[in-house]
């Protein structure tokens, strides 16, 4: 008897991995495509929470910025508006950005100043996640 396997034997194991992996790869790019709009879409909830908390402990005013490439927070100080917190925007999950508001501002009271109201729609492939913030400061994931 001869150890190992014949020729034969790691051509059908090649073809059944090719098989399986052939029927996976859809389904894992939808996958990724779900799991960077989420993260996605988390950075944007968390910096709108960060920018209303941010506003009501200072007893300021907050001012998010939306851009592909960045997500920015301002605080209203003595001096005009000053950097406050920035982060990486949704391109650099590969999500693009639509917003019907790029610049979000709360008022001291955490409520939103001027038009405020706002709709951010992320996409990446096939998923797209809709996040609409009311001008009291609700935001809700859809």
């Amino acid at each position: 008897m001869s150890k190992g396997f014949t020729l034969l034997e790691l051509i059908v194991v090649l073809c059944i991995a090719a098989a399986l992996l052939a029927f996976w790869v859809p389904r894992a790019a939808r996958l990724m495509d779900w799991l960077e709009t989420e993260h996605a879409v988390r950075d944007v909830t968390t910096a709108l929470a960060v920018g209303r908390n941010g506003a009501v402990m200072q007893a300021t005013r907050a001012r998010i910025t939306f851009s592909p490439d960045t997500i920015r927070i301002d605080r209203l100080g003595a001096k005009g508006w000053e950097p406050w917190w920035r982060t990486p925007g949704p391109s650099s999950h590969g999500v693009t950005l639509e917003t019907s508001n790029p610049v979000v501002q709360f008022g001291p009271f955490g409520l939103g100043w001027g038009v405020s109201n706002t709709r951010i729609v992320l996409r990446r492939g096939s998923q797209a996640e809709t996040i609409t913030m009311s001008r009291v400061g609700r935001v809700k994931h859809w």
